[in-house]
C-alpha cells in the first residue's frame, strides 16, 4: 500500500485525502538540532581553519574567521540532519502510523 491513497470514511473520496505527517515534522526537528549540534561540534577542524585563512588581517580576521567556520559546520550538519529526519519521518507516517486526513471533511483517520 505504498501508492496508494486510501478512500475517506466519511465522504468516500480520495482525490482529497493526505497523509498525516506527524512523524515527519518531529523527525526533521529533531534531525536538525542533532545535526546541527554534530555540525558545530565537529566543526573545531573547520574554526581552526578559518582561523588560520582568517589569520591575514590579525585579530579581526582570527575572531571572523573561527566564528565563520564553527559556523559553517553548525548549519551543514542542520541541512544534513534535517535532510535524513525527513527521510526517516516520512518512513514512520507511511509504514507505522498509517494516519490520514481528508481535506475535503476534516475526518482524521487510520488505516
Amino acid at each position: 500500500m505504498d501508492n496508494e491513497i486510501p478512500v475517506c470514511p466519511n465522504c468516500e473520496s480520495s482525490a482529497h485525502v493526505v497523509l498525516s505527517n506527524t512523524g515527519k515534522k518531529v523527525g526533521t526537528a529533531v534531525g536538525g538540532t542533532v545535526g546541527a549540534a554534530t555540525g558545530y561540534a565537529g566543526a573545531s577542524s573547520g574554526a581552526a581553519a578559518g582561523a588560520a585563512i582568517g589569520s591575514v588581517v590579525p585579530g579581526v580576521g582570527t575572531a571572523i574567521g573561527a566564528i565563520g567556520g564553527g559556523l559553517f559546520g553548525a548549519l551543514t550538519g542542520f541541512f544534513a540532519g534535517s535532510a535524513v529526519g525527513n527521510q526517516v519521518g516520512e518512513h514512520v507516517d507511511r509504514h507505522i502510523i498509517c494516519e490520514y486526513r481528508c481535506n475535503r471533511c476534516g475526518t482524521e483517520f487510520e488505516v
